[in-house]
């Protein structure tokens, strides 16, 4: 079989890359090549990509954990697609025009590793490249600041009627490691069963003497002007309902949940996006759920935050978002802007991620500040709720090249309209 130049490529720089994503590169002397292509590589990412200027949007699962792929939506609405199958890493990628816009649409599989050799091996491209745009599901925070807190007091609940809605966005350029935390078993459940209570971690994600990076702050300009750009499309696109199933779910949720808490929440309010300075994701292969472990999340996502834009948030500020493949993505991504420099062609990218599940299951109050998971037990449909995240998740990225579209060429039916595949029925 003859040699792949981008798998050669990929094999050589990548263990570096993600051993020193966010380490300043050395400015290239004259004799240096101001870009990882070469010659023979260049016609190899023409013939890959189907043309130059393309918008990568990526996503993880392909349909394996509830038959919905993350990317039905674009294919759906992918004119002149060819499937590209010369990826030694990408599990699918297929190129056309979405919306008047080039555009490759990947699938990675699921997991940040996955997420990070992928994203190496079209990094090589970089040149052809306009940006990356990440789109996925996750689990949320139930309410921001959640329920309950111990940074409040658990006498009481948090009176905000606020809450996350299945199928509410996160649009954010940053993520961190949720795993990145030295413990044990009597740290963790040093409160049980009282469920407002922290779990201690002796070392977390700043000391990366022992994890390695574990906090992705980094940004260009660029990154910013994309998270903006994706975050106004969002707030003027038009969502798909969700199904009487889901509003059942959510009600029973919220009705336990509000006969100890006293609180009336709203359900009666359309996708709500959040912004960056109000959510942050926390990655884990670890599948946690509980009241603790999301203040410990939330926790972890105001330092992100903190981190990269200099404020002061904590814990009682923030929604967090449960998922993967994004600290791979980020370390990859801004390793290879730091590689290439400013002398070389930078990708910007973002994440939006949208909310298939919540975090924990509803909790009552015992009272004296002991709060416990009701006994009052629901099942989640994750069909639906993942079926329905990938619809919004997909209207805010179609809506995003739309307006691109529409401002290129007018109100053109024809060329920027879009509808979601028939796969979720309000």
């Amino acid at each position: 079989m003859p040699a792949n130049p981008l798998l050669l490529t990929v094999l050589l720089i990548g263990s570096c890359l993600l051993t020193a994503a966010q380490a300043p590169a050395p400015a290239p002397s004259a004799s240096e090549e101001t870009s990882p292509l070469t010659a023979s590589s260049q016609s190899v990412c023409i013939s890959m990509l189907g043309g130059t200027n393309v918008s990568l949007v990526m996503v993880a699962d392909p349909g394996d954990f509830t038959g919905t792929g993350e990317a039905v939506h674009y294919l759906a609405n992918l004119q002149n697609r060819v499937n590209v199958t010369s990826s030694s890493f990408c599990l699918s990628m297929a190129y056309g025009t979405l919306l008047g816009n080039p555009v490759m649409v990947v699938a990675t599989g699921i997991g940040p590793t996955t997420a990070a050799l992928c994203a190496l091996e079209l990094l090589q491209c970089s040149e052809y490249i306009k940006e990356i745009i990440w789109m996925g599901t996750a689990g949320f925070s139930p309410q921001q600041g959640g329920v309950i807190d111990t940074l409040r007091g658990c006498d009481a609940a948090n009176p905000s009627t606020a809450i996350t809605r299945e199928g509410d966005l996160c649009i954010t350029p940053w993520a961190i490691n949720w795993d990145c935390k030295l413990t044990d078993w009597d740290e963790q459940c040093a409160g049980f069963p009282n469920v407002c209570s922290d779990p201690t971690n002796d070392d977390g994600p700043e000391v990366s003497s022992l994890y390695g990076q574990c906090i992705f702050s980094s940004y260009t300009g660029a990154d910013m002007a994309l998270t903006m750009e994706v975050q106004a499309a969002a707030e003027a696109a038009s969502f798909p309902a969700r199904s009487d199933n889901l509003n059942l779910y959510e009600e029973e949720y919220w009705n336990i949940t509000s006969d100890s808490t006293g609180v009336s929440y709203v359900l009666d309010r359309p996708v709500k996006p959040w912004n960056y300075t109000q959510c942050a994701i926390a990655d884990s292969q670890f599948f946690w759920a509980g009241a603790p472990w999301d203040m410990v999340s939330r926790n972890y996502s105001a330092v992100v935050v903190n981190e990269a834009l200099g404020m002061n948030l904590t814990q009682l500020d923030m929604v967090t978002v449960s998922s993967q493949e994004d600290i791979g993505l980020v370390q990859a991504v801004g390793g290879w802007n730091s590689l290439v420099g400013s002398s070389g062609k930078q990708v910007p990218y973002t994440i939006v991620r949208t909310h298939s599940d919540i975090l924990h299951d509803p909790i009552e109050s015992m009272g004296n500040g002991t709060w416990m998971t009701s006994t009052q037990t629901l099942d989640q449909n994750f069909d639906d709720g993942y079926a329905f995240a990938i619809a919004t998740g997909s209207t805010a990225v179609l809506t995003t090249l739309q307006r691109r579209c529409q401002a290129a060429n007018g109100v053109n039916a024809t060329l920027c309209g879009y509808a979601l595949a028939p796969i979720y029925t309000s």
